[in-house]
């Protein structure tokens, strides 16, 4: 019988990424699974060949059905994750896995304990930190909590050469204890849905041929999202053929304020705001009518979106923060600028419609996510981590 692995996504945080690598890692002949609770907003598709066992938050579930208190709701979920972690642990030892891969932490203390626990059994311990640091906030409490998990775990990968320097600078991991795989494209998740065509010859109405100018995902303060709202006036003066799209849920501050500041940023015929979570299919068709993402972000460590982006041929304004600038190849993939600085990202917008410029850097980032970013090579990578990992006495 073939040895397992097991990846562990309690609140499936990084559920389109999780998808893609166990997509993956199957196709390699990977036999894996993956211990998670059912997705928040849309159903998620099982990668052929994954096994899930899906332990965690169930009581919580089917109290939420009856339950509408938020902080009752709350409080159901935090005294049931022990009891889901102890149940993952009687499920580990039966089925002698040998690799655990964490995607996300939940309760720090307790899931350090818990890791710990299970290296006390033979169990080597992966833990991907898609962001090393806090983005917002930068508490003591949470860098002792990350720090916990860093000293837990046998190895970590993380998504960017900023991401294992920024370990490395912070919290003291050893280099040869840190491993970078990149962070690849969303194809095979995104293949399973439909294109919501009428969604997208909705936004190509109001575009009227203009030129889509996009900023796409979740709305947090360290996206910047602020400094693109900014420069709309000064995009229009570079570009009067610009239109915008914004679609994301906000995940940090009130909504009603976001909406706010967009009602006042430009003509309501230059703008397309659609703020809420956004589904696989309604992703995939502001996709199909972008014609330049940007991401001004004032803090990152690595980003999907670029990926996602480059897969569609999409150029990518990323600003010189953390890991996006490695992701971004300046005056070929798109263009990298200085965070918090609207008259640069204009410039930039601009100069990626001069000549035939356009469509070369259209050409370069769909060949960059397939020689990059692909997610066989990925896979392989892991594939061999994990081999590493239990080949050690």
């Amino acid at each position: 019988m073939k040895q397992k692995s097991l990846v562990i996504d309690a609140i499936q945080n990084t559920s389109n990424y999780n998808y893609c690598l166990l997509d993956a890692l199957a196709k390699e002949k990977i036999n894996l699974v993956y211990a998670t609770t059912e997705f928040a907003y849309e159903s998620m598709p099982v990668p052929p060949g994954v096994k899930i066992f899906p332990c965690f938050f169930y009581l919580a579930r089917l109290a939420n059905r009856f339950i509408k208190f938020r902080p009752l709701r709350r409080f159901l979920r935090g005294a049931e994750y022990p009891l889901d972690l102890l149940i993952l642990l009687i499920y580990i030892l039966h089925n002698r896995i040998k690799v655990v891969h964490v995607m996300y932490i939940v309760a720090g203390w307790l899931d350090s304990r818990f890791l710990k626990l299970l290296q006390c059994f033979g169990c080597r311990v992966v833990f991907t930190a898609h962001n090393p640091m806090p983005r917002e906030r930068r508490q003591r409490k949470d860098i002792q909590r990350l720090s916990r998990i860093y000293r837990s775990v046998d190895h970590i990968i993380v998504l960017t050469n900023h991401a294992g320097k920024e370990l490395q600078i912070n919290f003291d991991v050893p280099s040869a204890k840190i491993t970078v795989i990149p962070h690849g494209d969303y194809n095979s998740l995104f293949s399973q849905y439909s294109l919501n065509e009428a969604l997208a010859q909705a936004v190509r109405k109001k575009a009227a041929g203009r030129r889509i100018i996009t900023f796409l995902g979740i709305i947090r303060p360290y996206k910047g999202l602020d400094y693109f709202i900014e420069a709309f006036p000064l995009i229009k003066k570079r570009l009067p053929d610009s239109f915008f799209l914004i679609a994301g849920s906000v995940l940090i501050g009130p909504k009603k304020d976001l909406k706010k500041k967009l009602a006042h940023s430009c003509s309501a015929e230059d703008l397309w705001a659609d703020i809420r979570f956004i589904p696989v299919e309604d992703m995939k068709a502001y996709l199909s009518v972008t014609d330049v993402l940007v991401q001004p972000y004032v803090n990152a460590s690595q980003s999907g979106n670029t990926v996602m982006a480059y897969a569609a041929g999409i150029p990518v304004i990323s600003t010189d923060v953390g890991g996006l600038a490695e992701m971004t190849e300046d005056g070929k993939t798109g263009y990298i600028i200085p965070p918090k600085d609207p008259p640069a990202l204009a410039e930039a917008l601009a100069k990626c419609f001069r000549k035939d410029n356009y469509n070369i850097l259209s050409k370069n980032a769909r060949r960059v996510a397939k020689e990059k970013y692909n997610w066989r090579k990925i896979a392989q990578k892991t594939a061999q981590l994990y081999q590493h990992l239990t080949n050690i006495n």
